[in-house]
């Protein structure tokens, strides 16, 4: 036994609570309680999970359920957290770099590059002054312009004849956009989330009666009637899942495939159920 679900253990052992009971109060199953007290996690569905029942049973005990949160931290072996601390002394830094020879090496060889490319360009200066004293280059005559055309009355006006574009080409041309500007629509893709939580709801088919049902789905209203034995619905849901029931022990529940049992153990007192639990 773990020592969080020791001090669980004596704490509903001193206030005279049976695991029946606090099943009932808490709405957590029996065997999930049990399973808390003896630490066998690993019978339980997720972490998550068993953080909120550590929580509701800490709360229904009248215990710290942050304390029991951490404690059942460190009894599955969670690492503390690291802390970075300042370095008292700054790394010391190198005063000076010797160069590597193959740095020597290449910087030797641009500056050659760099040398015999302004050497040249100086040849090809000198060449071409005294080749431009020798020839003369006539500077080119640049025509007036044309006057611009002028309407003229009783003469048509001259037609430019119009640009013919392939319907291929001006397909191709065109990029592919998703705003359309003559109505105003803007198309985006859309995709499909998954729902993260699969609910179940069903009365076995051998209960002697029914119960009234009320489920609602990230706070929309998805069902609200009588179900009668044999009845069964899905629902899905993104965040939470909530269900009145008027006959608790007539309704069995299944979470993402988990069974979650009856919704209660007295007949026609109406209870609140909600995934996931607070």
């Amino acid at each position: 036994m773990s020592e969080l679900g020791a001090r669980l253990r004596e704490a509903r052992e001193s206030q005279g609570l049976s695991l029946a009971q606090v099943a009932a109060d808490t709405r957590i199953l029996q065997q999930s309680l049990v399973a808390l007290e003896e630490g066998a996690y690993q019978r339980m569905p997720s972490d998550v999970v068993i953080r909120g029942f550590i929580r509701n049973y800490a709360t229904y005990l009248g215990l710290s359920p942050d304390e029991l949160i951490e404690q059942y931290r460190r009894e599955r072996g969670a690492t503390d957290r690291i802390q970075v601390v300042p370095a008292t002394h700054p790394p010391r830094t190198r005063a000076y770099v010797l160069p590597s020879f193959f740095g020597v090496f290449f910087v030797t060889v641009a500056l050659v590059g760099m040398a015999y490319i302004v050497l040249n360009a100086v040849g090809r200066i000198g060449e071409r002054n005294d080749t431009s004293a020798a020839v003369s280059d006539p500077s080119p005559t640049v025509p007036p312009p044309s006057p611009l055309p002028t309407a003229t009355i009783g003469r048509a006006p001259t037609v430019l004849p119009a640009i013919t574009v392939a319907p291929e080409a001006s397909a191709i041309a065109r990029p592919q956009s998703t705003t359309d500007v003559a109505g105003g629509a803007f198309a985006t893709p859309t995709t499909t989330q998954a729902a993260p939580i699969v609910l179940e709801v069903f009365v076995p088919a051998g209960n002697p009666s029914g119960s009234w049902l009320r489920i609602e789905a990230d706070g929309n209203r998805v069902f609200e009637g009588i179900m009668r034995p044999g009845g069964r619905e899905t629902f899905q849901a993104q965040r939470r899942v909530f269900i009145r029931a008027g006959n608790p022990p007539e309704v069995q529940v299944v979470v993402n495939g988990l069974q979650q049992g009856p919704l209660g153990q007295v007949s026609g007192q109406p209870v609140n159920w909600s995934w996931p639990p607070e």
